[in-house]
């Protein structure tokens, strides 16, 4: 944020200190609009609105929706005004004379597709979808395009693809302006009949019905959830090492996410129809990996074994994520990952069953599926001269500028062009034999789906909780007892992608662990320990891991953990990490900082560890979880639940041994 605002803001602090009393006596009794706010005598989103004719039909819109007044009240909001020329324009498209021939839901869905909570402008923005959702809880894309203004190349700045921004970042005393050219008008088709309407991607819609997969994305809200008013709008408070403020979704949402090749890659490979697609899996020119031979090739295409339902599926997730949703933001990476070491990367469960997903964000920013850098993963070449230079591709997801003029965003959920074929083969195989450090909150689609993960925080200094309810949260079980949150931290955090999952009260709960290819693995899990952590006895289906667990014990200087701190000697630090190891720790990785400005990474920060839970066989077809139980009578003894990392043996019983990051 720009430092008028600052500027302004301050004075209108101090402003509203010497005119309380006179506020106090002109407040509106029983206003809920009104409540807990200042009204301030600055120009305000109200006042910039009305006191500009350019949207005075806007402002009719926002007095029909009454929110017109919220705009005057303190707080931050982000503003995406039409002009007037754009709701002529809607009005002309809709059949409509004028404003009056709207109804009053029309003006209600019109005024909230253009509000945001929190002041965004164009400098706080990536390509993609905007920090948080609107007020009719909808993600808004951001992006970019080049055009031609009398004769001149220049880049133009669009919400939703069509809605050109055509003035941006107007400072205000509460939040920020934006022109558009047009209204903005969200689809309310689901995701399989938007891709229906893109005929650049006909083959795989195609195959999408012929597996009967487009029917399994039709899900949105779940009737049987609900909560208070009460627990909305962060008006609770959860006391995880610090009284932190936190509320519950207000609805349980159902999302999906297609990964789709426009018609142009099906052809590369001599694909013309969904006919030649089918007769290339099934004849295993496509070859999915299936080194057990367990899948089908028969025309039985709605078979969840069948090499062409797999195909399919393994394009599909059943969790919202926009662009940059599947790794971190560009503000943590840049603060927090040790590229030479690693790239930032996620994995993800897909639609496909028994099958993970990869994903990888560069230096440049491009996202990509199931990448591998040449120094990762079993087959790495520690000694290359270009540890960045890559050993398998994988598939490049195409950014929302480079979808330009396709509306990619459903009611639920969201798709995106990808370079190249998308198929699980031996090339996929190599890309995932390799660590896989999951971070706690990509453990459920409900995190991604309502709220949770990335969340956009009240203001950057704070720490903000979603909270869970028992039997709402896919692949979690928990007790009533069991207090859940998902924390969202600011980038000093030391936590891992600065967030996490913390459990409070006498917790006891199981989360399923992911289906990795089928391997010999060791389980371990991240976090931080502290005098304020409590005691844990873990489990692998119910079988104890060990005796429990102290979290409130010292890397370095409690002998049960007993880390020593790295010298210039190699071979001594080997030695300790191989004691260590024998203790059943780990030390961090040294691929991600704990928090911006610090020059040390997790291996070396005071009390970022690992725990060696478990080594264990895990068949492709298995469900396993893991339960953690608190053993200790103390309901604030917090378990700060980071990451789950599953090492297959040809990586951590490699013969040059396991590295660091």
């Amino acid at each position: 944020m720009n430092n008028r605002v600052k500027t302004s803001k301050r004075s209108a602090f101090i402003l509203a200190l010497v005119l309380q009393p006179l506020l106090w006596t002109s407040c509106v009794d029983n206003d809920p609009i009104l409540d807990n706010y200042y009204t301030f005598t600055g120009e305000m989103v109200s006042n910039f609105l009305t006191n500009r004719s350019e949207y005075s039909s806007f402002v009719e819109i926002l007095e029909r929706a009454h929110l017109i007044d919220e705009l005057a009240t303190y707080g931050e909001y982000t503003c995406l005004a039409p002009t007037n020329q754009a709701i002529s324009g809607y009005l002309a498209e809709k059949g409509l004379n004028a404003i009056a021939e709207l109804t009053d839901a029309e003006c209600d869905t019109i005024a909230r597709t253009h509000l945001l909570k929190g002041a965004f402008y164009t400098t706080d923005l990536e390509d993609g979808a905007l920090p948080t959702t609107n007020y009719m809880d909808r993600y808004l894309i951001y992006s970019s395009d080049s055009i031609r203004v009398d004769g001149d190349l220049t880049v133009a700045y669009y919400i939703n693809k069509n809605a050109e921004m055509i003035i941006r970042d107007d400072s205000v005393e509460n939040g920020v302006v934006h022109t558009l050219s047009r209204v903005i008008m969200p689809s309310n088709q689901f995701l399989p009949q938007m891709m229906a309407e893109d005929t650049a991607i006909s083959i795989f819609v195609d195959a999408l019905r012929i597996t009967g997969l487009d029917r399994q994305m039709e899900a949105f809200i779940d009737e049987t959830y609900s909560v208070g008013p009460d627990s909305l709008d962060l008006k609770l408070i959860f006391n995880s090492a610090g009284e932190r403020p936190a509320d519950y979704p207000a609805v349980r949402k159902f999302c999906f996410t297609a990964f789709v090749e426009p018609n142009a890659v099906y052809r590369k490979k001599g694909i013309n129809s969904v006919d030649d697609l089918i007769q290339k899996l099934t004849s295993k020119e496509l070859a999915i990996h299936d080194p057990y031979n367990r899948y089908l090739y028969n025309d039985d295409y709605r078979n969840p074994n069948n090499v062409v339902y797999r195909f399919v599926a393994y394009h599909l997730h059943d969790r919202l994520g926009n662009y940059d949703d599947w790794t971190v933001t560009s503000k943590i990476r840049n603060a927090q990952a040790v590229y030479d070491h690693l790239d930032p990367q996620d994995y993800y469960e897909t639609m496909c069953p028994f099958t993970m997903m990869k994903f990888q964000t560069t230096r440049d920013g491009e996202l990509f599926i199931n990448r591998r850098r040449v120094n990762e993963g079993a087959n790495a070449d520690r000694n290359a001269s270009d540890p960045y230079a890559t050993a398998v591709r994988g598939v490049r997801v195409y950014q929302p500028s480079q979808m330009a003029g396709v509306d990619q965003s459903a009611l639920n959920g969201v798709y995106h062009y990808i370079d190249d074929l998308l198929i699980y083969d031996a090339k996929t195989a190599d890309a995932l034999n390799t660590r896989m450090r999951m971070d706690a909150t990509t453990l459920s689609p409900d995190f991604m789906n309502n709220v949770g993960r990335g969340r956009t925080k009240p203001n950057v200094a704070s720490q903000v909780v979603t909270r869970y309810k028992p039997g709402y949260v896919k692949n979690f079980i928990f007790t009533d007892q069991t207090q859940m949150g998902l924390r969202i931290d600011p980038l000093w955090s030391p936590s891992y992608q600065c967030d996490g999952l913390d459990f409070l009260g006498q917790y006891d709960f199981a989360v399923k662990i992911p289906p990795v290819p089928e391997g010999t693995y060791e389980i371990r899990i991240g976090l931080n320990t502290d005098p304020r952590r409590g005691i844990v006895q873990i489990y692998l289906d119910n079988k104890a891991c060990g005796i429990p667990i102290d979290m409130r014990l010292s890397k370095y200087s409690n002998p049960k953990i007993g880390a020593l701190a790295d010298t210039d000697d190699e071979e001594e630090n080997r030695r300790n990490d191989k004691d260590l190891r024998n203790r059943g720790f780990m030390k961090g990785p040294d691929s991600w900082m704990p928090g911006e400005g610090k020059t040390e990474t997790h291996r070396t920060y005071y009390n970022s560890v690992r725990i060696i839970l478990s080594t264990e066989y895990l068949k492709e077809g298995e469900v396993h979880y893991i339960r953690f139980k608190s053993v200790i009578d103390n309901p604030l003894a917090l378990l700060p639940f980071d990451y789950l990392e599953l090492c297959p043996k040809s990586v951590y019983d490699n013969p040059e041994g396991e590295d660091t990051h």
